[in-house]
């Protein structure tokens, strides 16, 4: 099976068009695992490559005894980036994919998207957020948050868990932001979607993995007290405190994660909002 664009049937055509893609050359940001990711250009354009090669048995295995489902080619990453369009989440736009072969240790698979314009992850620029007029830098922060809490939202609602849910997988763009208004339009797309997983309904160990994830990566960004609970009043509704309370073995989870993630990066506990220091 290849789908092609027809901007990518321009540059990978004929019989062999699989092949073409299989042996496109390109700047390698990563090589592991039977798969590399690479940026190439095409009449003047930029788009990412995720060529799969197969993983192999051995890697299967490993995934398997560690009781993980092991990514063998690259449809994971599609069929994401599909349920997240439906879903109103801003995302990469794929302008190909392929896939043969029926023995999935030797699959060989492909995805290409066009380079986001967004370049900047959203974690390093909660950290270094410009001061703005009026407070601008607030209500940035703010608009930030709420869009985040929102593609959570959405994503989990739609039977979708990311499994790397970090801050820096949300991209924005690099700007002049000192002439931002709350009223534009503030596209985050979500990206890395390869090891997603897509269910009837997300599983609690599974919701608590991708916010564990999330709320690790927002504690050393200059966000509050207030700030998570914008994010609490999107991703549970006008009743947060309540659901709060009635999920409170998930939250509790989700704490335990973030606290563990943190540990194992940072050296130390975290020092935890109020909201959920008291979990």
């Amino acid at each position: 099976m290849i789908e092609l664009s027809a901007e990518m049937r321009d540059k990978f055509s004929g019989a062999d068009a699989f092949e073409q893609v299989m042996a496109l050359e390109g700047d390698v940001y990563r090589a592991k695992e039977g798969r590399r990711t690479l940026l190439f250009t095409h009449n003047g354009r930029e788009y990412f490559a995720k060529i799969h090669h197969g993983i192999g048995w051995g890697e299967i295995w490993k995934n398997l005894s560690s009781f993980r489902l092991p990514v063998t080619d690259a449809s994971n990453e599609w069929k994401a980036v599909d349920l997240l369009e439906k879903s109103g989440v801003a995302t990469v736009k794929i302008v190909g994919k392929g896939s043969r072969g029926a023995n999935p240790a030797k699959r060989e698979s492909f995805v290409i998207m066009e380079a986001l314009d967004e370049r900047v992850e959203v974690e390093d620029f909660l950290k270094v957020i410009p001061d703005l007029p009026a407070g601008g830098k607030l209500k940035l922060k703010r608009a930030i948050i709420r869009r985040v809490a929102d593609a959570a939202r959405r994503m989990h609602g739609a039977g979708m868990n990311h499994r790397d849910f970090y801050l820096c997988h949300f991209h924005i763009l690099e700007r002049d932001w000192s002439n931002w208004q709350p009223d534009e339009e503030l596209r985050l797309p979500l990206i890395d979607l390869h090891r997603a997983q897509i269910r009837d309904k997300v599983p609690h160990r599974w919701l608590a993995k991708d916010l564990g994830a999330l709320l690790f990566s927002a504690i050393d960004c200059p966000v509050t007290d207030r700030d998570f609970v914008a994010f609490l009043k999107i991703y549970l509704g006008d009743q947060w405190r309540e659901k709060l309370e009635q999920d409170q073995e998930l939250w509790q989870s989700v704490v335990k994660r973030a606290k563990g993630f943190y540990r194992r990066h940072r050296g130390h506990d975290p020092i935890l909002p109020g909201v959920f220091s008291k979990l």
